[in-house]
């Protein structure tokens, strides 16, 4: 059933999708939560068609093809208002109401009206809703009352309609592949999964005292039919039911779940037919008993074996799921088993004896963990303040062609457009919590701390990295330091600005403490000065130290380049935050002031690309721009591969290329063999099995970031989790796209499990950050053979929102990191291309180059296709 097969109604203002056919006495039926008219097809056909009756289905508000208004209105007492109205507006009397499970509660409400109820004939409650005393485990699971569920975040609609029927059917196997493109169609329209938790929240309003009251009061012929295996709704409810409505008759379909409509539909309509005095034709109960029964013979025929032929099937898939197969046992052999039994040896491709070693400490954990110990704090939170410390752990997400000023009102001058940015800017921070952190290092780990500040600082730099001038800007809602004169803010600042440009060749892990260190002996050395003015001077250096740092430059006015001059990637290690603030800035305005660039440079202890990357997109939002960024043309001069050297023998790569050939191989792949891959070929696993056609990356084991906002009530909370994956180790010279196949399912099974909380990888940071951070760095020492095999030796990342995304490194990887955001920005030339971001020694970022230049345009001769892309 799609959008054609319906009518549609306006009923205060909501587009209400319902279909009607037939002539006679109206039978209304009303589907359950997170269901659709479609859930009562198969009893509508079996039920007679040429018997005076006339068949109705209505979408509530917010589900099937209805209108998705996400309001606060999506309670059954609002979606019984709804109903109502439509049994006014379509003129039905002596109709006949068929409800299920919310529906069924719906229904119930609606005939609390006492008009409504005059004009009932009859009504049939199918595993209904509204007796029960608290929210059934089906909708709490299913929403958790929160958008962070892992369940409405998957991006395979399919998988998420498929793990949902299987808590409404007892015999898995009854879910056909027509139902499961039915339910993801409807999980795919816009605002679909917003409209679900919105209704998880508010359906518990029916559950009040003055309910079973009004139950008792329907003295209209009632006929209570109940699945006997019902996981969702117990069938001890069907009693309460029977019991409070007296008239009611109750009829239990064995061997079946909380949909009995859809998993036995023949019984239903018996059921119905038999009640509103109708028979069923005989031929065709007769024709549809024999089909069932040819069917459970061909079950009993067919092998167990898991290996069997059947399972090497090619099914195709993304569109509409196309050939997903029959059963429930097939889609989960198809698509692999997502949550899998946790063994740590899967975290182990190539064993050896540091290998072991660690893997033995891991199991220990396991049954320390067991006995009751557990850590503080999550597990990628400490592993970054011990791996991710340096400069070359930061990373940067730009924002381009802002607007940064109110309407009308373009600065003038570079220092007017300085003074309104930092103040809009300032004002943008302030309201955002995410940005509210800064660094506390320790002698073997950094931390995060909360700062209660918008604090921003102007700074200068020299070419050759010297900082020379500071211009603090003071949050305005706090009061600023007013002990302090002109005289002795300018002479702390003078002193930032030595002590750093003293210790700023000091090691990245060292120069913050070291540097607050110093400033604070300054401090104490000013003996003259009254207790509370040292207080003072603490906090004015302290803030500083801990504010976020920006910088301004003003564009060329030269057309010609203009686009490479935006674009080129700030060396921030001659541009560093003067002390351990999260974030440093650098924004560029065009000459006429009209526009600003930011670059904005995270310290990766306190935050994640994903969330910072959404902060940048509300900022946009807020502020407004000018248009898109566009690329330089592909073949020019601008768009040749920038190089330079960090320092510590690190250099940054940064190149534009063009993906439309991967990308229209990925589409192919989706296409044709979704089920096999147990989900889509994503960008990142198509970007390390690229990577690994390359000789230099073959034997790499790679790490792949993966945020896990699927496993948190809040996204303020939400962390980062691991995929290792070494894609060698499904190479198939023989069958090269067998391999990828079964290399992209696994990859699925990995990330799906990671995201849930459920993974290997998942364990081990959780079990590592139970250990002092000595360990770390005696591991790193002592095994290092055993941690890169465990944890890999190259890193990919991707944000795909995002402008511009320039790689972090930790210290583990030393075969490099690769960052990628959008790969659809235009280009000058008409074309779309991504900017890669690679992070390595000067010959892993030429091989890198090389690699992902081929796997750009090669990507098909990898997997042995014929494609003309």
């Amino acid at each position: 059933m799609g959008p054609d097969n319906y009518k549609f109604i306006d009923i205060d203002g909501i587009a209400i999708a319902y279909t009607d056919q037939g002539k006679g006495t109206p039978v209304l039926f009303l589907h359950g939560f997170a269901s659709l008219s479609y859930t009562w097809k198969k009893v509508i056909e079996y039920l007679p068609s040429d018997s005076g009756f006339r068949y109705i289905t209505l979408d509530f508000k917010g589900f099937g093809y209805s209108e998705k208004r996400c309001d606060e209105h999506l309670a059954p007492f609002d979606q019984s208002v709804i109903v109502s109205e439509f049994i006014r507006r379509l003129s039905l009397r002596d109709f006949i109401l068929v409800g299920h499970s919310m529906g069924g509660a719906i229904g119930l409400i609606t005939l609390f009206n006492e008009k409504i109820r005059e004009r009932c004939a009859k009504l049939i409650l199918v595993d209904s809703a509204g007796l029960f005393q608290i929210l059934p485990e089906f909708i709490d699971d299913l929403t958790a009352t929160s958008p962070g569920n892992p369940l409405l975040k998957l991006v395979n609609e399919e998988l998420m309609a498929l793990m949902v029927l299987k808590q409404a059917y007892y015999n898995e196997k009854k879910i056909t592949e027509e139902t499961v493109i039915e339910y993801s169609n409807i999980l795919k329209q816009k605002r679909a999964k917003e409209c679900l938790i919105s209704a998880a929240k508010q359906i518990a309003i029916a559950n009040i005292r003055s309910f079973h009251e009004n139950v008792r009061s329907i003295n209209v012929p009632t006929l209570i039919i109940w699945g006997e295996e019902d996981a969702i709704i117990d069938v001890e409810d069907a009693f309460l039911f029977r019991h409070d409505m007296h008239s009611a008759e109750l009829k239990i379909i064995p061997e079946c779940g909380h949909s009995p409509q859809e998993e036995n539909p023949l019984a239903v309509a018996e059921l119905i037919a038999g009640f509103i005095g109708v028979p069923l034709p005989e031929q065709k109960v007769q024709e549809i008993k024999r089909e069932e029964q040819r069917e459970k013979l061909q079950e009993a025929a067919e092998p167990v074996d898991s290996h069997s032929k059947k399972d090497s099937v090619k099914v195709s898939g993304i569109e509409l799921a196309k050939k997903l197969p029959k059963s429930v046992h097939e889609v989960i052999e198809a698509s692999g088993h997502y949550v899998r039994k946790l063994k740590m040896r899967r975290l182990i491709d190539r064993w050896n004896l540091e290998s072991l070693i660690l893997i033995a400490f891991v199991k220990i954990l396991q049954f320390l963990k067991k006995l009751g110990f557990s850590a503080e704090e999550n597990g990628w939170r400490k592993a970054s303040g011990v791996f991710l410390r340096n400069e070359h752990s930061k990373f940067i997400l730009t924002s381009f062609r802002l607007k940064y000023y109110p309407e009308g009102e373009i600065p003038d001058d570079f220092d007017n457009a300085k003074q309104v940015l930092i103040e809009h800017l300032a004002d943008f921070l302030r309201q955002t919590p995410a940005c509210h952190w800064t660094l506390e290092y320790g002698f073997m780990r950094a931390r995060r701390k909360k700062v209660f500040f918008t604090d921003l600082c102007e700074t200068q730099f020299s070419s050759d990295g010297l900082l020379v001038a500071l211009k603090p800007f003071f949050d305005r809602s706090r009061p600023s330091f007013e002990l302090l004169t002109e005289e002795l803010r300018a002479a702390a600042l003078n002193e930032i600005i030595r002590v750093f440009n003293r210790f700023r060749e000091v090691e990245d892990s060292k120069r913050g403490w070291q540097v607050a260190k110093a400033l604070n002996r300054w401090v104490r050395r000013r003996h003259r000065m009254k207790y509370a003015v040292k207080q003072e001077l603490h906090q004015f250096i302290e803030r500083i130290l801990n504010g976020t740092a920006i910088q301004f430059e003003t564009l060329t006015n030269s057309r010609d380049k203009l686009t490479k001059a935006r674009l080129a990637t700030p060396n921030m290690k001659r541009r560093m935050h003067p002390g351990n603030g999260l974030l440093n800035i650098v924004c560029r305005f065009t000459h006429d002031y009209k526009e600003a660039d930011f670059w904005f440079q995270y310290h990766h202890v306190p935050v994640d690309g994903m969330p910072m990357q959404e902060m940048l997109e509300k900022l946009k939002e807020q502020w407004g721009d000018f248009g898109k960024i566009k690329y330089p043309a592909l073949n020019s001069r601008a768009a040749r591969p920038e190089i330079f050297y960090f320092g510590n023998r690190i250099f940054r790569a940064r190149i534009y290329v063009n993906f439309d050939i991967l990308l229209g191989v990925r589409k192919y792949l989706n296409d044709k063999y979704y089920a096999e891959m147990g989900g889509p070929a994503t960008i990142s696993s198509m970007m390390v099995w690229g990577l690994a056609q390359s000789p230099y990356f073959q034997q790499r084991k790679f790490l792949l970031p993966v945020d896990t906002s699927l496993i948190v009530d809040y996204p303020q909370d939400r962390n980062i989790s691991i995929v290792m994956i070494r894609p060698s180790k499904f190479f198939c010279e023989r069958d090269p796209l067998d391999g990828f196949l079964r290399f992209q399912r696994e990859f699925n099974q990995r990330l799906f499990a990671t995201r849930m909380g459920k993974s290997e990888s998942y364990e081990l940071l959780e079990l590592y950050s139970m250990i002092h951070p000595l360990f770390y760095y005696i591991a790193g020492y002592m095994m290092p053979k055993g941690i890169g095999e465990l944890l890999g030796t190259a890193g990919l990342t991707i944000i795909k929102n995002a402008e511009m995304f320039i790689s972090p490194l930790t210290d583990l990887h030393f075969n490099g990191f690769v960052a990628l955001g959008n790969l659809k920005v235009p280009t000058e030339d008409g074309r779309t291309a991504g900017a890669v971001s690679i992070c390595g020694s000067r010959e892993r970022v030429k091989e890198y180059i090389k690699a992902i230049q081929e796997l750009s345009t090669g990507y098909a001769d990898f997997l042995d296709l014929d494609l003309h892309i």
